[in-house]
């Protein structure tokens, strides 16, 4: 007996609704076997929407705000070599980024304080503009961690309907398993893949953030060395 007769014996035993069973099964879309994940798998769509809002708004903003100027520190070093403290606060407060804010804060500092108020004034403001950059970060981080138990959680629940169904139809069979697997697996790779996108984009912001602060470092150093060069002129 030869491969060919098996095969043609096999096919002639199968029922005559199979053939309509496989086509069914193939002409399922990706959404219909997300949705077999069950209630679960809405608060993990909300979840994914917002990780992907949240990155993208905070995206923008970090780019925004973070820009650095090439010609900004080099235009307040010339003013305050200048003497034209106000005019350099004034030049800041036309720009939007952090750098100017930051360092347009040591400026008004520094027209009647010492070194000790100009560094407390740039520190603070460099604090409320990194809380700023920060703003809205948290919820990447929460939906990092409760995805996946969240997934873990439609797990439970999936072996849960497993159990149910035998117990129900005394039947121990595919029909009666399949669902709750599919309960579970569906759960289990979305609130992963939710946790993954939220965990990878929330260090991809907190990267950003990082070199804006070593910047933000440079150059309210950089400006501590002119106020104290020009007061040294000054008062020579």
């Amino acid at each position: 007996m030869n491969l060919l007769t098996v095969l043609l014996q096999v096919s002639a035993k199968l029922p005559a609704d199979s053939t309509t069973t496989a086509i069914v099964v193939s002409n399922e879309n990706y959404l219909q076997l997300l949705m077999k994940g069950g209630w679960i798998m809405v608060p993990l769509f909300l979840l994914f929407f917002l990780s992907i809002y949240m990155f993208i708004e905070r995206l923008v903003s970090i780019n925004t705000l973070g820009k650095s100027d090439a010609n900004l520190f080099t235009r307040i070093s010339e003013l305050v070599a200048d003497n034209k403290i106000e005019k350099a606060i004034k030049f800041c407060n036309e720009k939007p980024s952090t750098y100017a804010k930051v360092l347009a804060a040591g400026l008004e500092a520094s027209i009647e304080g010492e070194d000790v108020e100009i560094q407390d004034a740039l520190q603070s403001e460099a604090r409320q503009q990194i809380s700023i950059l920060e703003r809205g970060m948290n919820y990447l981080g929460i939906t990092a961690s409760i995805a996946p138990m969240l997934g873990f959680l439609g797990t439970i629940f999936g072996v849960i309907k497993i159990f149910y169904n035998i117990s129900v139809t005394d039947d121990l069979n595919i029909a009666n398993i399949s669902d709750g697997l599919y309960q579970k697996m569906i759960c289990s790779g979305t609130g992963l893949f939710v946790g993954i996108i939220a965990y990878s984009g929330y260090y991809i912001l907190n990267g950003r953030i990082d070199r804006i602060v070593i910047n933000l470092d440079k150059y309210t150093n950089n400006l501590l060395k002119d106020i104290r060069s020009y007061k040294r002129t000054k008062n020579a």
